[in-house]
C-alpha cells in the first residue's frame, strides 16, 4: 500500500499550524529560515513511528521518537538533552500527541492503518 504522504502533510499543516506558537498572523511560521519545523522535516519517520506502534498512551511512542528520531538530531547532544526541547521550541516534542492521532486518522482514511 502507497501512502499518501502530501496528504497527511497537508492535514497536518491544517490542524497543527494553526496551534502552534510559531504560527504567524500572515499564517506563516516564525522559525529562522535556516531551521526546517522538525514535524515536515521527519514526517516520513513519523509515519513509520505510528504505523508500527500501537498503544493508547503516547508514552510508547514517544519513546520510539526519543530512539529514532531525536537520537539523530543535531540539536541533541550525547545524553539526550535538547535545547529545542528543553525550551519548548521543538514542534515535534511540543505538538506530538496532536502529530499522532492526526497521523493516525490520515493513515486510517488511506486505509493504511484499521480503525479503532
Amino acid at each position: 500500500m502507497t501512502i499518501d504522504l502530501l496528504a497527511i502533510e497537508s492535514r497536518l499543516r491544517n490542524s497543527l499550524c494553526p496551534k502552534c506558537v510559531r504560527f504567524t498572523r500572515n499564517h506563516g511560521c516564525s522559525l529562522p529560515k535556516d531551521r526546517m519545523c522538525s514535524v515536515f522535516k521527519n514526517i516520513g519517520d513519523l509515519v513509520t513511528i505510528v504505523r508500527s506502534t500501537h498503544a493508547r498512551q503516547i508514552e510508547p511512542y514517544a519513546t520510539v521518537l526519543r530512539e529514532q528520531v531525536c537520537a539523530a538530531c543535531h540539536y541533541e547532544d550525547g545524553h539526550g538533552n535538547c535545547p529545542c526541547r528543553i525550551d519548548l521550541d521543538c514542534a515535534l516534542d511540543v505538538y506530538y500527541p496532536l502529530i499522532v492521532d492526526t497521523i493516525e486518522q490520515e493513515l486510517i482514511k488511506q486505509g493504511a492503518l484499521p480503525p479503532e
